[in-house]
């Protein structure tokens, strides 16, 4: 299996994605900083109302108890008097950690005051240490790549497209609209969208891998030996695969596939309700 995929750029335009219809005043403001890791800190939750974030690995010789950030802030108004209200609100990421969990730093983007009929979306990266645990909360609209991980991360955006690249902790991530791919994948994975295309690349399986769209194709690359159980169904749409698994059709337009493979190390769970989905092995180069 090509994995041409891999040197794929990661996608930063989400005008279409955030934009608000109609809005005809603009304005962008660029921002960068840090911000410290209190003692005791496990796991970062980050919260945008809307934004393209990029998740990805301190820099070099940085503070290793430290986040940092850096990219710019989207304003979009209806009106000049609301677009100064967006621009009165201070464009910085701040942190704070939860007062019900220490062990949690809560950190939050700049949001529109209420009553203010526009948008802030932050386009940009967060660079924190790999091994802390990532939450990644967008609220709206917004795109979401994370990188290098090696603790458990998740994602929830209402619309957008995730991108994991080289995750090995577990991750676990929803979007209601936009296209899914992991690759460089160890440890499990599940990725749920009511509407995208789907796309793993998985060197190292987990205990689990769930792949599931409402309307999309679904493609599960996995290691030629892998040892599995697998669940995969196609409402509306075929099933292909490279590993001799018998396919039903339930219907006159589904499809399944039902089967065990060696010691069942793995349970593969792939569902499209309208779209086809392919099971194929990794080229192992």
């Amino acid at each position: 299996m090509s994995r041409f995929l891999r040197a794929l750029p990661t996608s930063v335009a989400i005008a279409a994605a955030v934009g608000l219809s109609g809005c005809t005043h603009r304005a962008t403001e660029r921002i960068s900083g840090e911000l410290a890791l209190p003692p005791g800190i496990e796991r970062v939750r980050i919260e945008l109302d809307n934004g393209t974030l990029d998740v990805g690995l301190p820099l070099a010789g940085g503070p290793a108890r430290q986040l940092s950030y850096q990219g710019g802030v989207r304003m979009d108004a209806n009106s000049e008097g609301e677009l100064q209200q967006l621009r009165g609100v201070a464009p910085e990421l701040v942190a704070a950690p939860d007062p019900e969990d220490p062990k949690l730093l809560v950190v939050r983007g700049p949001r529109a005051p209420a009553g203010v009929q526009g948008m802030i979306a932050y386009e940009g990266n967060v660079r924190v240490d790999p091994s802390l645990a990532v939450e990644v909360v967008i609220r709206d609209n917004g795109h979401v790549t994370l990188v290098g991980r090696r603790s458990s991360s998740r994602v929830r955006t209402r619309r957008g497209d995730l991108r994991f690249e080289d995750c090995s902790g577990g991750v676990e991530a929803t979007t209601g609209q936009g296209n899914v791919i992991a690759y460089a994948h160890r440890g499990d994975l599940d990725v749920r969208s009511q509407s995208g295309d789907m796309q793993a690349f998985v060197d190292q399986p987990g205990e689990r891998i769930t792949l599931s769209t409402g309307k999309g194709t679904v493609q599960c690359c996995v290691p030629e030996d892998i040892e599995c159980e697998i669940d995969a169904r196609a409402e509306i749409g075929r099933i292909g695969n490279d590993f001799g698994f018998e396919v039903t059709k339930p219907s006159a337009y589904s499809s399944a596939l039902v089967g065990k493979r060696g010691g069942s190390k793995t349970r593969v769970l792939l569902r499209t309700a309208a779209g086809h989905i392919a099971v194929r092995a990794l080229d192992p180069r």
